[in-house]
Formats: structure tokens, C-alpha cells, sequence
């Protein structure tokens, strides 16, 4: 309500900014399937979207700076959109836009730094916070740039190492306010209206017609200044950031020490790998130092001319305790219980639907136990062995709760709100005050017990150092770094750190563990909380590698632009879009043309779809259902074909999704049978691999089929095999699916795209196939036996196949495409080579 208050003047602000206004109706879908904060534009010039995550940012993620959450999100998603709806002036373009693909030269030619950079510099223009305005795009930066790992001008747009994604909106947007400082403050439009111009252009020459430069040039030269002025700042700084505890990767952290100071639990997150929580002990790793010794003892006697290694960092500590989440999934904000024998945390799982939300466990080093389901809930410190205190977030809205850890019920300390987020409660020693961190104002503020904390800049992350001291990181003036602070009087800065400080937690004989950041990742540092840092001050000639002074006000134009209705979606709009389809397989040829007309939430969906067949492919027409506004969806088929076919199919389908599985239920009826279908799937997570498992069984009246199949995954290796039977009458092997079909068509046909339809007739049927993905190509190698009635038939090769479902939001159905190439080694196509394109869609 929000958003729909706001959107009309933030659409307007934006088209002052860019000096363009579009026309088109934009569609906003609100929705929180990850429970992370998010957003997405489509900027298609027929059917322009919007889709906006309700879960609010913390105060130390990247988009922590706003005034308020959903305005941030509605200027930057609405920026994306103003910018790349402006359509071409060449006449040629207007034909392609309108009939062929409604992308605008912008949209195509643009590099992706281009256009995340640009809605980020507009985020912070006309909200005067976001991105460009905080601490964290200028810590990162400066860490980058003293490091000499800044992302070169191709890695911009894509780069997998560490935050390399994230480089398009934090460098993109300093990039682009570099160029428009250098160039004038009309420049960036310039390049929008030369992209879009009569006269086509590349990115490249739009650019240098109106910079003088290739941007690549121009890049490194604005690379070189940035980078001087992080070595400036550098050198003219004075350390306490104390000593380097534990390298680790990439957006580890979470740490929390043990309440009699002896353990440190932290959350590893690494590439491509399974989250994991390690306890390590804070001791001196003793053990770790001696096997180290050991070994380069060894090495010097067998060699005593070799020179040992140089040690600038601690050895990797022996983990005394490790989990991983059964399912694989992610490890948040673990906390000690006062008894120092169990850990709490927050994990996500799926609801029925395969929504996220967060979760309470307790793990006590051998079993884990669930405390919450479904309850939204994330961030819990206990304040005794049976009560805790965390935050639940809801459809955007946040507060503060007490969750208790026997029956996991949750109440409320303090009224949901989407104007107020609240973050990281702690409870004191003592169990009497509770710390914690809230957005007030389009500030990030200290409360204890409900009472503000004076702090020099926004706060985050707060830990007891004692029952009347707290540690704070504080932000300001891009600096994120450690304050003491003593309840109702001063607070000292303790920490000046080259990659900020951030997550602390403490120790009763006061040392402090917190995260730093590097280029490769956060690292876990130790510094004692008995100390004194001093402050730095860097003037406007090192912006952006500290944000530019003074205080920036959102633009006049936002604001409430009318009283907001609210009505039922029912049907929804509903929407046209045309589609087509080709298909190329033994015996098998066919084109299809088809429409779809449906709501932008896919609640009602239909297709009609034509179909011009050769040799044994259909051709006909059939019209399609699927009616997805119920727990139950129901579908339905109507068909004429070739050869007197004509016919209709009503089905119904529940599905459910569970943590580690997933249950579908079907049944209906056609014109000459009725049928019902159950499948199951599961998985199990052992580390960085996964097992999966899947069962099928379907019934008719005549006729009964079973699959089972099973894969291993690793990374990019998945190796699976699957093992089927049908039973009943007419069976027939080979072919593939056409649109024009319902699926119970195919009840009684053993699908193979290599073979022509009906190559085998019979009763009983068995057949398996073992697959495997080749890494680094992008195909599935198989090899399959087909018997039927004691006929074989095996073949082997290569195959890219993939299901999709529908994607109403793109007005796409649901689409199974296969291409591929097999050999075939049994009679009667012996020695032959077979290659197909199938395509089929449906609602």
C-alpha cells in the first residue's frame, strides 16, 4: 500500500532525472520468496514489470542506507524501467521493437554495469541515500583499490570472485557520477539519446561521442584516480585494528564466543558449497603450530638447502565441532546459550508452496532440533535457557519478539512496522536489558530497552562487553568501524581498520572477535576492547572513496500521490502474446504457431495452439486451460487432430514442497479413459554433494507405469540413472510430444525422440537409462535400453533438455524443449545417427 501510494510521484521524479516520460502502464507484483531483500525489473515495451522483495535490508548490507526500504526499492526498479523504455527514433528499430522483440537499443547495448549503475546513481539522487550515499560501497571500493583488485573494465559486467557481481551497481554508479562530473551534468542523458538515436550505434560509439574516450579507457583512468586515493588514505592513517585471528572466505562471519570465553562460532560460506558452522577454540592453536613445525622440520631434513615459507597469516584452525544444515541450506546469526552447551541460529525452509522463510534451531553438537516452523523469525539471543529474543519479519513488516524455545511460540515486544526495522537483539549479561538495532528517521539508531543511544554515525551489530558496556560498529563518513560504549556516558572508538570492522563479539577478559574485509572476503580479527583509536577525516577530494560530505535530502517530488484503494484481483488483466515451435525428430516433423492469453500472476492461463505436421506429427489445433486460484489446479485440454482425433482432457493437480521433498498428486479424465498419477521426490545434502531420488507412479484404466530414478551431484558433475516399467495394452515406443495433445495421449507411449513413433508394439515394457553432464560442456551424455516384448533397443549419445514452467510474468508458458543426437546400435536402425528439436508448450 505503500508503494501504490508512492509509485505515481516516484515515477514522475524519475522521468524529471532521466528527461524522459514513458507511457506504458507498469505492472508491480509484491512478493518475499527468498526472504531477502530484492528487486526486479523487466523493462519490455509492451508489457513494462516491476517486481518488488518485501524483506527489509540490515544496516550493514550493501543497501542498508535508505531513508525508507520501499522507496529506495521503488526509484531504483522505476529508474531501470524510465531508462530502458525509451524506444529508437530509426524507423526500422520502431518495426523490430513492435513486432519482433520490444527491447530498446538501451536495453540491448548496454553493458550490465551500464544499466545497474545508472539505477543505482538515480537511487541515491532522488532518495539522497542508497548505495552512492553509504559506507559500504566506500569501504569496498577503497579495500579494492589499495589491494590493486578493482574488477578490470570486462569483468564489470560478470565476475565471479568475491562480491564481483555486486561491481556493476557500486562501480558502475561511481563510474557513471565520474563521467558526469568530468563531462557536465547532462552528459549520461546525452549517451541515452545517442543509444536511441535515428542513426544506429554500438554502446562503444555512443559513448565516445559523447565522453571522447572509449569507455574502457576512460575507465582505467578513472581506476588510476580511485586507486590514488586509497593509497592516500591509506598512508595517512593510523591502524588498531588488531591482530588477524582466522583467514577466511568470501561472506563468512556471524561470529559468537562461547560464554566462558574459550570457543568462537563462526559461519563459513564458500563458493559453490554448503554452509557450514565450525567452533573453533580461541586459544593459541597450539596443535595446529606443532604439526606445522613437524612438517617443515621433515622438508629441511630431506632438503637442508630449502628455504622455509614466510608466514604473514595463522595457520587454518582444526574445527572442534562442524555442521552442515541437512538440506544444504544457509546458517544465520548463530548465538552461545548460557549454558555454553548448545548454539541458536536461524535457517531458512520452504512453506507448501517453496517460499522461504526463517527458522529457529538449537544445536547442541550431536542432535539439531527445530524450534520454529514457519515462524519468520531470525537473529535470536537467548535470555535464558527457555526464552529468547529475536526478530520476526513479515510481509515487509519487522518487531521484536520473544520466541520460546520449548514450544516455539512467538510474541510480541513491539508493534510490526515497515517504517521502523529493527535488526540484531542482544541480551545483556545480566539478562536485564536488551540491546538492539532499529531504523528510525533514515537512521540506523541504538536502543536499550526502547531507550536511544547517542552514537556519532548509524550503529549495527551491537555485543555486551559487560552488563553496562556495549561494542557497536558504527558508520560514518565511509568508515564502518568499533565503539565502546558506556551506558548514559562516553563512547571511544576502538578499532581504525582498512576493511572496517563489523560482527562483534567479546570475551570477559575483554578481547574482542569481529569481521574485517578483504578482497577475497571477510576475515576474522581479535583486538582488545581496553584501547583507543583515532579518528580519521578525509576531505571531498578522495569521494567516492568516502562518501561526499554534507547531508543529502530526497527529492520534493516523492511523496503520497493520492488515496490508495484496495480491490480484488480476481481474474486479473488478461493479457495476449503469441508464440511458436518447431520440431525435428525421426519421422517427425512439425510447425506450430500459438497464443496465449493470460493474467500477469498466472492465475488463469490458456493457449491455442496450431499445428502444420509431416510423417507420423499431428496436425490440428487445441485449446488449453489451466486455472491456478485454488489450492487444487485444475486443467484443461481440448483437441482436433489428423485422422479423426478429436478429443479433451480435464485434469487436476495438488503439489506440495517439503525441506527436503517434494509430493504431486494428479487425476482426471479424458474421452476414453480416466487416470491418476503420484510422484515423490527427494535429496540428501552430505557436504559439498547431493543425492537425489524421484518416484513416478501412473495408472489408467488399462494400463500402469512405474519410474524410479536417482543422481548424485558435485558441482557441475551430476551422474543419474532411471529405471522404467509399463504394463498393459498397446504399448508402443518412440516419437515425441506435440502441443496440439493432452498428456493423456501419451499414457501408453514410451517417449524417445531418436525413434519414430510406433517402432515397437506391446504389452510389457522395461527400460533404464544412466546419464551424466560432461563439465565444461553444456550437454548430458546417456545411454538407453528400451525392451519391449523381448525386442531391444539400445542407443546412446548427447542430449540439452530442459522444463520450464509457465512465466506469466514474461507471458511465456510452460515450455519442455530437447535437442539432442543419439546412435543407435540395435536393428532396425542399426548403426544410424539420429538427431531431433522438440519443443512443446503448454499452460
Amino acid at each position: 500500500m505503500r508503494a501504490a501510494s508512492r509509485l505515481e510521484s516516484i515515477r514522475e521524479a524519475v522521468s524529471a532525472e532521466v528527461r524522459f516520460a514513458p507511457t506504458q502502464t507498469i505492472d508491480v507484483l509484491i512478493v518475499n520468496p527468498i526472504a531477502e531483500p530484492n528487486g526486479v525489473a523487466w523493462p519490455f515495451l509492451d508489457t513494462p514489470r516491476m517486481i518488488f522483495y518485501t524483506e527489509p535490508p540490515g544496516p550493514d548490507e550493501q543497501l542498508g542506507a535508505y531513508g525508507h526500504w520501499i522507496d529506495l526499492l521503488a526509484v531504483h526498479e522505476t529508474a531501470h524501467l524510465v531508462h530502458m523504455l525509451r524506444p529508437t527514433r530509426n524507423p526500422l528499430g520502431r518495426i523490430f521493437e513492435k513486432f519482433v522483440l520490444p527491447l530498446n537499443p538501451i536495453t540491448l547495448r548496454a553493458p550490465r554495469w551500464v544499466l545497474e549503475g545508472y539505477a543505482t546513481v538515480v537511487e541515491g539522487r532522488l532518495t539522497g541515500a542508497g548505495r552512492p550515499t553509504s559506507t559500504i560501497r566506500a569501504l569496498i571500493l577503497r579495500r579494492w583499490a589499495e589491494n590493486g583488485r578493482l574488477p578490470s573494465y570486462a569483468q564489470l559486467d560478470s565476475d565471479r570472485r568475491f562480491l564481483g557481481m555486486s561491481m556493476a551497481y557500486l562501480m558502475g554508479s561511481a563510474y557513471l557520477e565520474w563521467l558526469e562530473q568530468r563531462s557536465g551534468p547532462g552528459s549520461l542523458r546525452n549517451l541515452w539519446s545517442r543509444l536511441t538515436a535515428r542513426q544506429r550505434r554500438s554502446f562503444n560509439e555512443a559513448f565516445t561521442g559523447v565522453f571522447g574516450d572509449s569507455p574502457e579507457r576512460l575507465y582505467g583512468q578513472f581506476v588510476a584516480e580511485l586507486t590514488a586515493s586509497a593509497v592516500a588514505m591509506q598512508r595517512g592513517s593510523t591502524f588498531r585494528e588488531g591482530e588477524l585471528f582466522q583467514e577466511t572466505n568470501r561472506a563468512s562471519g556471524d561470529p559468537a564466543v562461547s560464554p566462558d570465553g574459550t570457543r568462537l562460532a563462526v559461519v563459513i560460506r564458500e563458493r559453490e558449497q554448503p554452509e557450514k558452522l565450525v567452533i573453533w577454540s580461541t586459544a593459541a592453536a597450539t596443535e595446529e603450530e606443532k604439526k606445522h613445525e613437524e612438517r617443515l622440520r621433515r622438508i629441511l631434513e630431506r632438503d637442508p638447502q630449502d628455504i622455509p615459507p614466510v608466514r604473514t597469516k595463522p595457520l587454518p584452525r582444526k574445527a572442534v565441532h562442524t555442521l552442515v544444515m541437512p538440506d544444504g541450506g544457509d546458517i544465520e546469526m548463530p548465538r552461545w546459550m548460557r549454558d555454553g552447551k548448545s548454539i541458536l541460529f536461524s535457517h531458512r525452509t520452504r512453506d507448501a508452496e517453496g517460499f522461504l522463510h526463517w527458522d529457529l534451531y538449537r544445536w547442541d553438537f550431536e542432535n539439531l532440533t527445530r524450534i520454529t516452523r514457519l515462524g519468520d523469525v531470525r537473529e535470536a539471543d537467548p535470555v535464558d535457557d527457555n526464552t529468547a529474543v529475536a526478530i520476526r519479519s513479515r510481509y515487509g513488516a519487522s518487531e521484536l519478539v520473544h520466541v520460546d524455545l520449548r514450544s516455539g511460540a512467538v510474541t510480541s515486544r513491539t508493534a510490526p512496522s515497515i517504517d521502523t526495522v529493527r535488526a540484531t537483539p542482544r541480551v545483556s549479561p545480566d539478562g536485564t536489558k536488551i540491546a538492539h538495532i532499529a531504523h528510525q528517521g533514515g537512521a540506523w539508531v541504538l536502543l536499550v530497552n526502547d531507550e536511544r543511544i547517542a552514537l556519532p554515525g548509524d550503529a549495527a551489530s551491537p555485543a555486551w562487553l559487560s552488563k553496562d558496556e556495549l561494542i557497536v560498529t558504527v558508520f560514518t563518513r565511509g568508515f564502518a568501524e568499533l565503539h565502546r560504549v558506556r551506558l548514559g556516558g562516553a563512547t571511544t572508538q576502538i578499532t581504525r581498520s582498512a576493511g572496517g570492522a563489523f560482527d562483534a563479539t567479546s570475551t570477559s577478559d575483554g578481547r574482542v572477535f569481529f569481521m574485517s574485509l578483504n578482497p577475497d572476503g571477510y576475515v576474522v580479527r581479535v583486538v582488545d576492547a581496553n584501547g583507543e583509536a583515532t579518528t580519521a577525516e578525509f576531505g571531498e577530494a578522495f569521494v567516492p572513496a568516502i562518501p561526499s560530505p554534507g547531508p543529502r535530502s530526497p527529492s520534493p517530488r516523492i511523496g503520497e500521490s493520492g488515496q490508495v484503494t484496495a480491490r480484488p484481483y480476481d481474474l486479473g488483466r488478461q493479457e495476449f502474446a503469441w508464440f511458436t515451435a518447431q520440431t525435428f525428430a525421426a519421422d517427425h516433423r512439425a510447425f506450430e504457431l500459438g497464443a496465449r492469453l493470460g493474467d500477469v500472476v498466472g492465475r488463469l492461463d490458456t493457449i491455442l495452439v496450431g499445428s502444420l505436421g509431416r510423417d507420423d506429427a499431428p496436425s490440428g489445433a487445441a485449446l488449453a486451460t489451466a486455472w491456478r486460484g485454488w489450492p487444487v489446479e485444475l486443467h484443461a485440454h481440448l483437441f482436433t487432430a489428423d485422422d479423426d482425433r478429436d478429443g479433451g482432457e480435464l485434469r487436476a493437480r495438488w503439489a506440495r514442497v517439503f525441506p527436503l521433498s517434494r509430493l504431486t498428486v494428479e487425476a482426471g479424465a479424458s474421452d476414453d479413459r480416466t487416470f491418476a498419477s503420484a510422484s515423490f521426490s527427494t535429496r540428501q545434502h552430505f557436504g559439498a554433494t547431493r543425492a537425489e531420488e524421484a518416484l513416478r507412479l501412473d495408472v489408467d484404466d488399462e494400463h500402469i507405469r512405474a519410474i524410479a530414478g536417482a543422481a548424485y551431484r558435485s558441482g557441475s558433475l551430476r551422474i543419474g540413472a532411471q529405471y522404467q516399467i509399463d504394463r498393459g495394452t498397446s504399448v508402443t515406443l518412440g516419437g515425441v510430444e506435440s502441443s496440439i495433445l493432452p498428456r493423456s495421449a501419451y499414457a501408453h507411449r514410451i517417449l524417445d525422440p531418436a525413434l519414430p513413433v510406433a517402432i515397437l508394439r506391446g504389452e510389457d515394457y522395461d527400460g533404464w537409462r544412466i546419464e551424466t553432464t560432461v563439465p565444461g560442456l553444456p550437454f548430458t551424455a546417456f545411454y538407453q535400453r528400451h525392451e519391449l516384448d523381448a525386442t531391444r533397443l539400445s542407443l546412446a549419445g548427447g542430449e540439452i533438455a530442459f522444463d520450464t514452467e509457465p512465466n506469466p510474468i514474461l507471458k511465456v508458458p510452460a515450455l519442455s524443449l530437447s535437442l539432442g543426437a543419439a546412435y543407435i546400435f540395435d536393428a532396425p536402425f542399426e548403426g544410424d545417427t539420429k538427431w531431433w528439436l522438440n519443443m512443446r508448450w503448454r499452460p
